[in-house]
């Protein structure tokens, strides 16, 4: 194979699963990679880390950096997983090798030799000092073999490997970070845990409880039977129970079934495993399979499992409300210079949280694609940006400007003293359920509240539903760059105004999936029973196109 020597088991045609059985893949068969990287039922997936794991390297010698690979299928049931590549901040991979990915992913096994060598032409890479491939896993039982998988195809490239072994999927993304950017923490488990906690102490010390506070240090956490039980375990050993409480549930069954910050978002039921005997207990929350997202929720009402939500769009603004008020403080004290504030949100952010933020908080809130990389990118502009889907996935990124006048000097005033201790409990490099239940926590601790104040002090939700409706030809159906009105086909956009005109406080769009032929349709209503009505009219709006296309 032109010097390229693959291992069978890696390869299209000889392509072996974890349990040692042949699973051959046809030269035909194409594969896209997305915001995820590459996601499918996990015997499909050795020859592609393999050929991941060789990108990963060839972008590491070209940047002479460290690069990340992180085994995972998130959310995905546990007999699926999926591997995506992470650049040297700790950020999405760049899009064109994206490209690069998806080109040397469907090559067959007689054109992948040059297609490979075509690719080290084209970006002339040369041997460097500080290229690694870094490369984390799940707990899933595919993902040992797939590290073998990825370590034989860093070698194909003679690039040093490193296995961090089962970790979250924020953790590998910090390690990438870390080993770019020594400065920012040590490239360890130690490290992510120590950088983290140790912020966290200090702004709990930092922080006076108010008067008559309500805060509640004993949490609940679903584990979602995946890395979250292990991995925070480790890290809440260097946080006294004083300072915060957590009981542990769903740490050792079936990976996300009936549980998972997925689970709770989109059925807005408790996880197994949380009896429904009302507000026995008060305070929860859910971390998905890799612990990449956050949903904090309660019992709705006695002897049921309906679920009262504190999703991504109500831990956006309740972080959103406590950086407001420091930098506050901090402009009043006549600042040089200002810093500038901005929170990103997709069409799926309930109207209410749209309107707190722009009506109480006094900033205009950025609208963007749904996607992480849409919503990093975009709170990226900011010094201070915050952003989090409504599933629980988000964080908050901070700029240079940030770092000079905030970070590298020791400042007397108390609120810079905290924007900076809170800087670093975030995980700025992606979304981090850890990170984020520990903001959360200090955040709630400073205001002094309950659940039953962050329900009723902030805003309450608009009813909303999401329907998936199966369509042949997604490709029909286009929407403007926030995806919030439809272009094609022309006319339907006049027809969903006119169906969202019949009632009060609504909002609904239809937009295609990005990956799956389904067309999705969001309402929003000042009633249940109108979210739902407004929702069912606009699927039979979906259903007709699809009829009409069949």
């Amino acid at each position: 194979m032109a010097g390229i020597v693959v291992p069978s088991e890696f390869s299209r045609n000889g392509n072996t699963t974890h349990t040692g059985a042949l699973q051959s893949i046809g030269d035909d068969e194409q594969f896209s990679y997305g915001t995820a990287g590459f996601r499918y039922k996990a015997e499909k997936l050795p020859f592609l880390v393999f050929r991941c794991s060789y990108v990963a390297s060839l972008r590491a010698r070209q940047l002479n950096s460290a690069i990340g690979v992180m085994i995972t299928a998130s959310h995905n049931p546990a007999e699926d997983n999926g591997v995506k590549l992470v650049d040297p901040s700790g950020d999405m991979l760049n899009e064109q090798w994206e490209i690069y990915a998806t080109e040397i992913v469907n090559a067959t096994d007689a054109e992948l030799p040059a297609v490979l060598r075509a690719l080290e032409r084209q970006i002339q890479v040369s041997k460097t000092m500080n290229s690694r491939v870094v490369c984390g896993m799940d707990t899933r039982v595919s993902g040992p073999h797939l590290m073998a998988a990825a370590r034989a195809g860093a070698a194909l490239f003679n690039v040093p490997f490193e296995d961090i072994g089962v970790v979250s999927t924020p953790m590998l993304h910090y390690a990438v970070k870390c080993h770019n950017e020594p400065q920012f923490a040590a490239p360890t488990h130690e490290g992510y845990y120590s950088s983290i906690t140790e912020a966290f102490k200090e702004l709990h010390d930092l922080t006076d409880e108010p008067e008559g506070s309500r805060y509640q240090k004993k949490l609940v956490v679903d584990c979602a039977n995946g890395v979250g039980a292990p991995r925070f375990r480790d890290l809440l050993s260097r946080i006294p129970t004083d300072l915060l409480e957590v009981e542990f549930r769903n740490v050792s069954g079936p990976l996300n079934h009936e549980c998972g910050a997925d689970f709770v978002k989109i059925n807005q039921k408790l996880p197994t495993n949380f009896p429904a005997d009302a507000r026995s207990d008060p305070k929860c929350a859910s971390f998905d399979g890799d612990a990449d997202r956050l949903i904090y929720f309660r019992s709705k009402c006695p002897n049921s499992q309906d679920a009262e939500l504190f999703d991504g769009d109500k831990i956006a603004v309740l972080i959103a409300t406590y950086i407001r008020e420091q930098m506050r403080a901090y402009e009043q004290s006549q600042p040089r210079e200002r810093l500038r504030l901005g929170i990103v949100q997709t069409a799926y952010a309930n109207g209410s949280s749209t309107r707190f933020i722009r009506e109480k908080l006094g900033v205009e809130p950025i609208i963007v694609p749904t996607g992480v990389k849409h919503l990093h990118e975009a709170a990226s502009d900011f010094d201070v940006g915050i952003y989090f889907e409504a599933n629980g996935h988000g964080t908050v990124v901070f700029s240079e400007v940030f770092d000079r006048i905030i970070r590298r000097f020791p400042h007397e005033n108390i609120c810079l003293r905290r924007l900076r201790l809170f800087s670093r409990v975030i995980n700025e490099t992606v979304g981090d359920a850890f990170a984020d239940l520990l903001a959360v926590e200090a955040v709630l601790r400073h205001l002094g509240w309950s659940m039953d104040d962050w329900a009723e002090k902030l805003y309450t939700d608009v009813p909303n539903v999401q329907i998936k409706v199966p369509v042949i030809d997604r490709s029909i159906f286009k929407t403007t760059h926030s995806e919030q009105r439809l272009v094609k086909p022309e006319g339907i956009q006049k027809i969903i105004d006119e169906d969202v005109a019949k009632y009060k406080n609504s909002r609904a769009f239809i937009r295609p999936s990005g990956t799956e032929n389904i067309v999705r349709v969001y309402a929003e209503a000042d009633t249940v029973e109108n979210s739902w009505q407004l929702g069912r009219s606009l699927e039979k709006v979906v259903l007709g196109l699809r009829n009409t296309a069949a």
